[in-house]
């Protein structure tokens, strides 16, 4: 059962904003970093252009990010910027074209996730 047919047999109020983007980006089984959707209840909005710099509360500025997804990039904000920008800039041009993710888009993301994810584990077992 699709996550969206799921969501409307369990009738569940979901923010419909969200329901939209799921809609208009088929974005059912994978957010837009790549993690694995589980829930519908666990994708979120995150602001492309961060309030604070005027970005606005549309459709039009978000990316649907599960929770972990989310987490991670605000991690990746304070952490690693440069990948935190190369990341954005992904999401901004997923969410200007108004199509779903394609395959050489989620690889551009997984090859910056790569980077990121094998600093981490070189960092925490430094650590050790």
């Amino acid at each position: 059962m699709k996550l969206l047919e799921k969501a409307e047999k369990e009738d569940f109020n979901m923010n419909e904003e969200i329901l939209q983007m799921m809609n208009i980006y088929n974005t059912f089984n994978f957010d837009w970093m790549g993690d694995e959707i589980k829930t519908p209840f666990d994708l979120t909005r995150h602001h492309i252009k961060k309030k604070q710099h005027d970005g606005e509360n549309s459709i039009n500025n978000y990316a649907l990010l599960t929770t972990n997804s989310h987490h991670l990039i605000h991690y990746l904000e304070v952490n690693y910027n440069k990948e935190y920008n190369l990341i954005n800039k992904l999401l901004l041009e997923l969410n200007q074209s108004g199509k779903e993710p394609t395959e050489e888009y989620f690889s551009e993301m997984k090859k910056i996730l790569k980077i990121v994810k094998k600093d981490i584990k070189n960092k925490k077992r430094k650590r050790k």
